[in-house]
């Protein structure tokens, strides 16, 4: 019997419903607190952006995301996964951005302890494996990685030490580029999770005049790669930069993309059938989702967010 391995991404993984269930990745679930009402996220769409209208854009209430315990971990893999698969990778936030990446790392250790007993009951015999990879990213950055392990494990059966360094390797090159369309919640509540890198200053005056500030992530650390005046410019610019990246042959063949809101409203703007329609030409895949809840918290409803692999 040929070994089966699983991927397991994180609920702020931003990939759409459909590619997460033609290929049967696992979602581990995050949990949300608006005041004292706790949601536990698990990456359905609809359920989002109820989430959104209901608690993400009420900003009186005290909110954040939360990662799962260690205990909810070890129970996922252990009444579930160690029975399904053989190896499993778990693709998780950056550790830079929340503590899943930490809670599944200890969570392993008691899990490769106590797989045997479970899958000599259920009559799966042989090794099991596990490994936490910390994606350095966040929403799609992770979106792109999960995209690219799938691809491998369908198209090229590696062995599993092979595919976790090459993934460890893309971590590397991988960018995500955000723009807020509300500063109040990077101010307010993103400095929580550690993102610092828009000054009080900025903050100032991007909210006069409505400049929206382009922040780049890779390998944990973000920085504002740029800014543009009003969003639909932001988003156009981000885009013409994925798109001259492209166009240059120095990205991996695939851009995953998400919005805080309906993303019918970013498929309407010109300047994104533009880019998909370029996309086609070049044999690039897109995949345009509902941005997680346990991002947007953070964000702010209405962000959009685009990221790629450079080569």
């Amino acid at each position: 019997m040929p070994m089966k391995i699983g991927v397991v991404i994180d609920a702020s993984c931003d990939l759409p419903r459909s590619f997460i269930e033609d290929h049967q990745l696992v979602v581990m679930p995050g949990l949300l607190e608006f005041g004292d009402k706790e949601i536990v996220d698990v990456r359905d769409p609809k359920e989002t952006l109820a989430v959104y209208r209901r608690f993400v854009a009420d900003k009186s209430l005290l909110s954040r995301s939360r990662a799962p315990e260690v205990e909810q971990i070890r129970d996922l893999f252990l009444d579930d996964l160690v029975l399904r698969y053989d190896r499993v990778l778990v693709l998780c936030v950056s550790g830079t951005r929340g503590r899943v990446f930490d809670r599944a790392t200890q969570a392993s250790y008691a899990i490769l302890q106590g797989y045997r007993e479970r899958r000599e009951q259920a009559g799966r015999g042989g090794q099991f494996a596990l490994r936490v990879l910390d994606t350095g990213n966040v929403g799609p950055g992770e979106g792109v990685l999960a995209h690219e392990a799938i691809r491998i494990i369908e198209e090229e059966a590696p062995p599993f030490e092979k595919l976790r360094r090459t993934l460890k390797d893309m971590v590397h090159q991988t960018v995500c580029l955000t723009v807020p369309h509300d500063l109040w919640y990077l101010h307010n509540r993103a400095r929580s999770k550690g993102e610092n890198s828009m000054t009080l200053s900025f903050y100032r005056l991007g909210r006069a005049l409505e400049i929206k500030p382009i922040l780049e992530m890779r390998d944990g650390k973000s920085r504002v790669a740029g800014s543009a005046r009003g969003f639909e410019r932001a988003v156009g610019r981000v885009l013409d930069q994925a798109r001259d990246i492209l166009s240059k042959g120095h990205m991996i063949p695939v851009v995953a993309m998400s919005f805080g809101g309906d993303p019918r409203i970013i498929r309407e703007m010109t300047a994104y059938q533009e880019f998909e329609a370029f996309a086609a030409a070049q044999k690039c895949r897109l995949h345009l989702s509902v941005m997680s809840a346990s991002m947007a918290v953070n964000v702010g409803p209405g962000a959009f967010a685009l990221a790629y692999i450079r080569k």
